[in-house]
């Protein structure tokens, strides 16, 4: 896939380009519909498809104090969009100057001419331009005038729920991660390097690593059977389960500790069966389910007890999973 950080530096237009339009937070399996399409009517059109997207978030420019955290990094959701096997991606930056753009100075400028538009694919809640003046009917109208085709894609869902980022980051913030993976199509995942700590899991019995995410959005307080893929830098692909830039069955505890009050947020991953040092690393942590709750211990003694039979409790569930 090819990637473009601006749609000036897009050297000329692509060759009938189906272009999928919008912000896309979670890549979850409404837009992963969305795109299907945008590919199916490039084909029709021996065409190009391109997902179109912004950076920042436009709430994050308009109005950071009502902009929720975010799903997936930028590099996240570009490699989600890798997968999905779209041609091309063009990553565009919100600026306070370009949300001044009338709809139609946004679709002449840069869609039909920099991007060479032959359709567009959309949400059936997409707004743009300025003043979210760009409603549905205003994309079909222009459509019509440029002679592009406008394809809405209509709402969906997910056992009665509305399938939308939203819904998704409500979950993962109370720690539902059945709910957030099965309309995410995929268990949610934060990355983060591995930094110092305190060092009290080694001093309980298991040695953790304590992980700075690059994430926005951070699961609920709780402790969760998760999957730990550690990145090397050259990664070695295809990724091994277990072993040096492998793939381990771990679990992970977030919280404030509160066996220990005072204590900052952490996320402390315990990779089962790992010999190594990890600092300096980069992580991806998989969120299977959700364990338990966090809980203060009446004694260290007592939490140690605990963490030997979560890590117990977590062996039986990654073998009932069959994660690895």
């Amino acid at each position: 896939m090819e990637r473009y950080f601006g749609s000036e530096k897009v050297p000329h237009p692509f060759v009938n380009a189906v272009i999928a339009l919008g912000n896309f937070d979670g890549v979850h399996l409404g837009h992963q519909y969305l795109f299907q399409k945008a590919i199916d009517i490039a084909k029709t059109h021996k065409g190009t498809s391109v997902v179109f997207t912004f950076d920042p978030h436009p709430v994050k420019v308009l109005a950071p104090e009502s902009c929720p955290p975010l799903i997936q990094t930028l590099e996240q959701r570009l490699d989600s969009f890798e997968t999905l096997h779209l041609d091309a991606c063009v990553v565009e930056p919100f600026t306070h100057d370009f949300a001044q753009q009338t709809p139609e100075h946004f679709f002449e400028r840069i869609l039909v001419k920099r991007l060479g538009a032959r359709a567009i694919v959309i949400g059936y809640d997409f707004t743009f331009g300025f003043h979210r003046g760009g409603t549905i009917e205003v994309m079909e109208q222009l459509g019509a005038k440029y002679g592009v085709e406008v394809a809405v894609i209509e709402a969906r869902f997910v056992d009665d729920l509305l399938l939308s980022s939203t819904e998704i980051r409500h979950f993962i913030s109370i720690g539902s991660i059945d709910k957030a993976a099965k309309m995410l199509g995929r268990w949610p995942c934060i990355e983060g390097k591995v930094v110092s700590g305190k060092g009290l899991g080694a001093h309980l019995g298991a040695h953790t690593a304590n992980i700075s995410p690059a994430n926005e959005l951070i699961p609920g307080n709780g402790v969760y059977l998760t999957v730990t893929h550690i990145e090397e830098n050259p990664p070695t692909l295809p990724l091994k389960k277990g072993g040096k830039g492998g793939i381990w069955p771990s679990i992970t505890s977030i919280g404030h500790n509160p066996t220990f009050p005072g204590e900052p947020l952490s996320i402390e991953s315990h990779l089962l069966g790992f010999q190594g040092n990890l600092l300096g690393k980069n992580l991806f942590v998989d969120f299977i389910e959700k364990m338990r709750d966090q809980v203060a211990f009446p004694s260290v003694e007592r939490l140690h007890e605990q963490i030997l039979k979560d890590i117990e409790e977590a062996k039986k569930r990654h073998a009932h999973h069959k994660t690895l």
